[in-house]
């Protein structure tokens, strides 16, 4: 079955405004910052700004919540996602789809030259271009 959709790249729905923090942030503030934002993850970057790792809902909650951590005795890098998945903004936006299925991820950082330059996350690709949920329902049922 062929989808008649838009030819996106990743460039197209990503959002150019990433929050980061340092791996050394503690827990709570990095969740105040998601909250305060309506954010879904923060970027992790190391002193020079290079993508580390990735905190996200997920991580909260799979990792905090089911193991009833406190929020207050933990840091960002003690929960984060590394190595981090990423793609380039002139990724085609299907396989950027894909990626973010296989791997089973919400939040997917864009870097060029070494350096974050914004995020996609599902829900842009939802609000945005919502035929490629066709597309991700058809490659479910193989």
């Amino acid at each position: 079955m062929d989808i008649k959709r838009k030819e996106y790249s990743v460039k197209d729905l990503m959002s150019f405004n990433v929050v980061t923090v340092d791996p050394n942030t503690s827990l709570d503030e990095a969740v105040r910052i998601m909250l305060e934002n309506n954010i879904g993850s923060v970027v992790v970057v190391n002193e020079k700004g290079v993508l580390i790792g990735i905190l996200t809902e997920k991580d909260l909650i799979t990792k905090v919540i089911k193991g009833k951590l406190d929020l207050k005795d933990l840091k960002v890098k003690d929960i984060m996602s590394a190595p981090v998945v990423y793609v380039e903004p002139d990724t085609p936006l299907y396989e950027a789809v894909a990626l973010m299925q296989s791997k089973k991820i919400g939040h997917l950082p864009v870097v060029k030259n070494g350096r974050v330059v914004g995020i996609i996350a599902t829900g842009d690709i939802i609000s945005i271009a919502p035929e490629y949920l066709e597309l991700l329902r058809i490659k479910k049922k193989r």
